[in-house]
């Protein structure tokens, strides 16, 4: 499930990825692991595919680009699967401010699904209602993205 947290009460056993690009993607070779789980993220969050772990197909063309044109988005959610896949994900917390809706509702309807993470962000946009999820704000597991939305608001601006 989705652990969200404000950024003011990240626990302070998670190690906090502010920046996942450079903190976690490089520093992690993260392309180095690719599979079919990351091929999936890069599907469904660019609507592009994968030729190798270096080179995608262009979003708006079909001219092959490098892996580092993919959007900030994507490239939190494949940070996040290599903690997955490396078993680690317990002891980060990853900002996922940089993901819109599109790749939030990915990371609560697939990624998230079975496996609990931790994470914050400085928006609302979770993308679309889905209901039968399971999204845990602060102490509050909520059933529905519209419910997390609010839920997030709500802790929000408890912290001021």
């Amino acid at each position: 499930m989705l652990c969200l947290y404000s950024e003011r009460n990240i626990p302070h056993k998670l190690l906090n990825i502010k920046i996942p690009w450079n903190e976690y993607f490089i520093k992690k070779r993260v392309t180095r692991f690719f599979d079919e789980t990351d091929i999936k993220i890069v599907e469904a969050v660019e609507n592009s595919s994968l030729l190798n772990a270096s080179t995608i197909y262009g979003k708006f063309s079909d001219m092959p680009i490098g892996i580092g044109c993919l959007s900030e988005g994507c490239k939190t959610l494949l940070c996040i699967n290599h903690a997955i896949k490396t078993e680690k994900i317990t002891e980060y917390i990853f900002n996922i401010t940089s993901c819109g809706g599109n790749a939030i509702n990915y990371l609560i309807t697939v990624m998230a699904k079975d496996i609990d993470i931790n994470c914050y962000c400085e928006h609302k946009d979770f993308g679309e209602n889905r209901e039968n999820i399971k999204v845990k704000v602060g102490n509050k597991v909520v059933t529905n993205i519209l419910d997390a939305k609010q839920e997030y608001m709500e802790m929000d601006r408890e912290d001021f």
